[in-house]
């Protein structure tokens, strides 16, 4: 491995750009990959005017610069998803560039292979879970280690990934900074020079920020944004699940409204924007006492977790000075602070998580010394090997469970469902079970689409005067989605049924559109005869 330290640095960066490209392409066709939740599917469609009609570059999560630029190639051409290629090749680049480091290293052949193996089966797990969150943090990792080398052209190439990884998803850019901002200023020291184009670059990200508002400056967009905002932080925050907000719903909303939003279907009309400020207001009021108990919920990860802190014990012991050992130990405190933090109000996904995996175990390779002994090498592969083995087996079955979901759940049943609707119908997906991410992420411009309403769609402009209320659910061009066999969706049809008899006065009952054996499309009907909801009043 010594070798490709004489390699011709360029020659070694183009290498590895065609290998990781070859990698990719034979994981995109093997897995297959896929996007891991619709976000990025609908985002796609926005972008590609799939939805729209018209390609725009309101993302919602994914700044509008960056789908300004994305709004402009689909204008040029759609014969290809850009969306999709340009994550590809981000990919390729962030993924050339960590190896480039590895490989450019002092360090021995070794510990090479087993960063690398690391790294590559990181990269597997990811691939299969492609993701504008774990995209937006190897692209940001990627740049800082390249705002660690010397010479202008890592400093021009890497401040534009990292703004590129902010405009993509700024908090997961924000939170691969702050891992590895203490091991940076621990490589430049009291350097003062490195730190100025840093703050230009803080301000560029910043001013990328503030030009994002500009794209939603309409009254529309600004309520949507406001709204969407809150919605998000309550339905990914535990104590928006306590007792005590439910105790202190506001006038007017109901424990089943509240219940419904939470899993993703609110009513906007009862739902509305003060009534979220009001409920948000108790959910950040939570006593610390009551947050810190979602820290257990860092229980999954806790195999994870205890062999990175080992891990970060061997770097410690292979530090021949022993002023190395009060950095590490402040840089072990300061991570576990920080995956404390972010769980005190949201639940740490594993896209999140892994997020905080890999730029840890990239910290430690960079602050190992040049020469570490054969003994310390061997205990760091075992800890290595554990982190493999874990990702390995998530990678297996993921690969697992969307082989099945892919050709059973989306392709023989669900897909074959939708293309049966009319042209101009709506639909609303009842909890999560409905499976659009299983479209092929190349080919997301050949979906035939039909206009989604609700979830985080509730109030956004594109669905202007659709979905307002739970009412516009009984529009002629109204379907929902619902697994035929899940009492879960039974349970929220019936409490959707409820709410509406309650809110606006109207009962109403099922009307079955089509079926198959797993699935099934029905329709809400208004009628006059209230004996309709007999059987969900007796049912409870």
């Amino acid at each position: 491995m010594k070798r490709f330290e004489e390699w011709n640095k360029y020659g070694l960066a183009v290498f590895l750009v065609v290998v990781n490209a070859a990698f990719f392409a034979f994981m995109a066709w093997f897995m297959p990959i896929r996007y891991e939740q619709n976000d990025d599917i609908m985002m796609c469609m926005i972008a590609n005017g799939l939805y729209t009609g018209t390609p725009d570059p309101h993302l919602v999560y994914i700044n509008a610069l960056y789908g300004q630029f994305l709004t402009w190639l689909y204008t040029w051409t759609k014969a290809v998803e850009w969306y999709t290629l340009i994550f590809a090749g981000l990919h390729i680049l962030s993924m050339s560039v960590i190896d480039y480091t590895v490989l450019r290293s002092n360090h021995s052949g070794y510990l090479k292979m087993l960063w690398l193996a690391f790294l590559y089966v990181m990269w597997i797990r990811i691939i299969i879970s492609f993701q504008f969150t774990t995209t937006a943090g190897l692209v940001c990792l990627a740049g800082i280690l390249l705002l660690m080398r010397q010479g202008w052209r890592n400093l021009l190439l890497g401040s534009g990934l990292v703004l590129i990884a902010s405009l993509i998803r700024f908090h997961s850019a924000a939170l691969v900074s702050l891992l590895m901002a203490p091991v940076v200023i621990y490589h430049w020291g009291n350097d003062w020079k490195r730190y100025l184009p840093m703050a230009a670059l803080f301000v560029l990200v910043i001013g990328c920020r503030i030009g994002n508002k500009f794209y939603y400056q309409t009254d529309e967009w600004k309520y949507y944004r406001e709204y969407n905002t809150i919605r998000a932080n309550m339905t990914d925050n535990p104590n928006a699940r306590s007792r005590r907000v439910f105790q202190n719903l506001p006038e007017g909303v109901t424990e089943a409204d509240y219940k419904l939003f939470l899993s993703f279907f609110p009513d906007p009309n009862i739902m509305d924007l003060e009534a979220l400020k009001l409920i948000n207001t108790h959910v950040n009021a939570m006593p610390l006492s009551q947050k810190l108990m979602n820290v257990e919920r860092l229980s999954k990860y806790g195999l994870v977790i205890i062999t990175l802190l080992i891990l970060m014990l061997m770097v410690d012991l292979a530090q021949p000075e022993s002023k190395m050992h009060f950095f590490i130990g402040g840089y072990a405190m300061y991570v576990i602070g920080l995956l404390i933090l972010v769980c005190l109000n949201q639940f740490v996904k594993n896209r999140v998580f892994l997020c905080f995996v890999i730029p840890i175990v990239m910290a430690f390779f960079t602050l190992l010394p040049e020469k570490v002994s054969m003994q310390r090498v061997t205990a760091m592969a075992s800890l290595i090997l554990v982190l493999i083995g874990v990702y390995i087996y998530q990678a297996g079955t993921a690969r697992d469970n969307d082989y099945y979901h892919r050709t059973v759940v989306w392709n023989a049943f669900q897909y074959p469902l939708i293309k049966t609707l009319p042209s101009d119908s709506r639909l609303a997906t009842v909890g999560t079970t409905f499976s659009l991410e299983f479209i092929n992420p190349f080919h997301i411009k050949d979906f035939n689409t039909r206009k989604f309403s609700l979830g985080w769609f509730t109030h956004i402009p594109f669905n202007k005067d659709v979905g307002e209320s739970y009412i516009d659910l009984t529009r002629e061009n109204m379907y929902l989605f619902v697994p035929v066999n899940y009492d879960d969706a039974e349970s929220m049809i019936n409490r959707i049924r409820q709410q509406i008899a309650f809110h606006y006065g109207v009962p109403t009952y099922v009307d079955l559109y089509r079926r198959n054996g797993g699935y099934a499309i029905i329709q809400l009907r208004t009628t006059d005869n209230w004996a309709a909801m007999e059987e969900i009043w007796e049912n409870q």
